[in-house]
């Protein structure tokens, strides 16, 4: 009887998870029901950096972004997209906006009915302060992600993600450059209300069209928790290797040795 109940619990902890993102970093290949909306939040900190004058162990980026998604189709959502960082370093410390982005996400296959939901992202968006330490500049960027996602089953608790991108960088006075990156997580679902996983990014820029910039490799758990319509994520990225090397041999001019990303969301 206990072993039944035990399956019971799983199956319909299975079934819950649902078009849910567990994730803090990778979106999954499901899109929001027509005329529904969703409000997230998101807080990135990133500690330690070097601004060339050597390593500052002190720095401190908080990235705020405020995101507004509404499903325009069975297969298609919108989202609003707005962008602040609060610095703390030794030149500067406050609050200051960056930017807005409008993202559309296309569900090509549902992950539910296929072996592999599959899902096309394209967001454009202005950024007028570096992510880095707060100086002003006028950028636009284009990003295009294929997302793809793998449930294991209808009544299987772990989840598969994976989006590969690349972002196109304007920069009004400056250099163009174009990222490419790849996002992987892999989640278990604990109960109905708790789900753990593992994260990992890396990317790599290249400016002008073929001059190698920098990349790197961040790497760490994630655990969300959902309650009806209201979920937190909070995951925790450690930067395993990096180029060109600055510091052991990480990278710490593009990327923080430590950074965390807390993702609150309420769909409505």
């Amino acid at each position: 009887m206990k072993a039944l109940l035990t399956s019971l619990t799983l199956a319909s902890a299975a079934t819950a998870f649902g078009c849910e993102n567990p994730f803090g970093y990778s979106y999954i290949a499901e899109t929001l029901k027509p005329g529904k909306y969703e409000f997230e939040q998101y807080i990135t900190g990133r500690f330690g950096k070097d601004l060339g004058a050597g390593y500052d162990p002190r720095y401190r980026g908080f990235d705020l972004r405020t995101e507004i998604e509404f499903g325009i189709s069975p297969t298609e959502q919108l989202a609003l997209e707005f962008d602040q960082t609060y610095f703390d370093t030794a030149d500067r410390e406050g609050l200051r906006f960056r930017g807005i982005s409008l993202e559309y996400i296309k569900m090509l296959a549902n992950p539910d009915t296929h072996a592999w939901g599959r899902a096309l992202y394209l967001e454009g968006g202005y950024s007028q302060a570096s992510l880095h330490d707060g100086h002003l500049r006028d950028r636009w960027t284009l990003e295009a992600k294929y997302i793809l996602q793998h449930n294991f089953g209808d009544n299987s608790p772990w989840m598969y993600v994976a989006n590969l991108g690349v972002e196109v960088l304007h920069t009004q006075g400056g250099e163009d450059a174009f990222e490419l990156f790849v996002t992987q997580g892999l989640s278990y679902q604990l109960t109905k209300h708790w789900t753990v996983g593992l994260e990992a990014i890396a990317a790599s820029e290249w400016i002008e069209g073929a001059n190698f910039e920098e990349s790197g490799v961040l790497v760490g758990p994630v655990i969300n928790y959902r309650k009806d319509d209201f979920s937190v994520a909070f995951t925790v990225l450690a930067q395993l290797t990096g180029a060109p090397a600055n510091k052991g041999n990480l990278n710490v001019s593009e990327y923080s040795p430590y950074e965390a990303r807390l993702a609150v969301s309420w769909e409505f």
